[in-house]
């Protein structure tokens, strides 16, 4: 059994890491690696500054910064609410519209191209305009 282990430590010539192999692998992964490293410290520094810096500043501005924040969104509440009132007058003019016309048109049938004896003068020019305009739209 002591062989076996014996044998084990012994390697071959192609198996083994000379010493130029590994000192050039030292060198590029400090090549790479210290780099990486400044910019991850200039990172973490950076943002504790910022982050030193920021934090009384908004302490200080917190009352501004909620008050602008309520005002916006009122005013984003202010316009979606005018945006639907209006959508919904819209709806409900051309929903009378075409109920007069329907209604109009109700009324055409029962008395037809003759007018009431009881309308005079401005009515009555009103329903002949009325008429021409609806015979012309047809």
């Amino acid at each position: 059994m002591a062989e076996r282990y014996h044998n084990h430590s012994h390697q071959d010539s192609s198996e083994r890491i000379s010493r130029s192999m590994v000192v050039t692998s030292v060198i590029g992964a400090i090549a790479v690696g210290a780099p990486l490293l400044g910019m991850m410290g200039f990172g973490l520094l950076a943002s504790s500054t910022l982050l030193l810096v920021s934090s009384p500043l908004l302490l200080l501005f917190s009352p501004v910064i909620l008050g602008a924040t309520f005002v916006i969104l009122g005013a984003v509440a202010g316009f979606s609410v005018a945006s639907v009132m209006a959508v919904v007058g819209i709806a409900a003019v051309s929903w009378v519209v075409r109920e007069a016309r329907l209604k109009f048109r109700d009324m055409k049938k029962v008395v037809g191209n003759n007018p009431s004896p009881r309308m005079k003068g401005k009515e009555l020019d009103y329903f002949d305009s009325h008429l021409a305009t609806t015979s012309n739209a047809k």
